[in-house]
């Protein structure tokens, strides 16, 4: 080999193992960047969940006051009648004892008689949630309260449906969803008014619980909520 052309050589490698090294250095960067975005969406995570969960407790605590202080000191009915709907607002069902499925028929039911507006439920018969924890059907109970408030107060809509269902692939499908106005700007959730905080937590809860979570609108055509999670996803 002539001088020339070992320099050549040597020249080629040194570049080999000076673009390798940079390119090792940038995979060290690049997952370190990974990981340190990975514990900031754990510790975001864990902190929706804490937030959510000091929102539970708060709801209990408040419902627990309005029966056991307030209410036996009214004497108008009605009053009283609604004093015991707000409670049952806050208060969630015993998952421990009660079905999703049962409950979410019931929260139908009620909507339907607070509001007026008719709300149609399809859930299958055989809606089967062992595999998911108490904790996460709280999530898709209040997921879908949300979803019905959202109807009633802002939707102008004369009808609500409700189905719930598994899907061939085995996931829990819920879709919530009403013959209302729908939403004009599906890109801009958090500017409609009204709107914002309701569905910035469904997606907190939705997050939490990995859950796929879309809002389907057409304008003027109404609003379809839809939620879906696997069952290998529930914690």
């Amino acid at each position: 080999m002539y001088p020339d052309e070992f320099e050549s050589y040597f020249s080629l490698l040194w570049l080999l193992v000076l673009f390798v090294g940079i390119l090792m250095i940038f995979l060290c960067y690049l997952y370190l960047a990974m990981r340190t975005a990975r514990r900031k969406d754990s510790e975001s995570m864990e902190s929706f969940s804490l937030v959510l969960e000091g929102q539970e407790a708060e709801r209990q605590r408040i419902a627990a006051d309005l029966h056991d202080t307030v209410l036996p000191n009214i004497k108008d009915t009605a009053v009283a009648a609604r004093v015991r709907e707000i409670c049952g607002h806050l208060m969630p069902p015993d998952f421990t004892r009660l079905s999703l499925a049962a409950s979410l028929a019931d929260l139908c039911g009620k909507f339907s008689a607070r509001c007026g507006i008719e709300c149609a439920f399809s859930i299958e018969e055989k809606f089967d949630l062992r595999d998911v924890s108490a904790e996460n059907q709280l999530h898709l109970y209040r997921m879908v309260q949300e979803a019905l408030t959202n109807i009633e107060k802002h939707s102008k809509a004369q009808k609500a449906y409700l189905t719930a269902r598994r899907t061939l692939a085995e996931s829990i499908l819920i879709c919530v969803s009403d013959d209302g106005a729908g939403l004009q700007n599906i890109q801009g959730l958090r500017s409609i008014p009204g709107t914002g905080l309701g569905i910035r937590s469904m997606q907190q809860r939705a997050a939490i619980i990995g859950a796929k979570l879309d809002f389907i609108s057409e304008n003027t055509n109404g609003l379809m909520i839809r939620i879906e999670i696997f069952p290998e996803v529930k914690s």
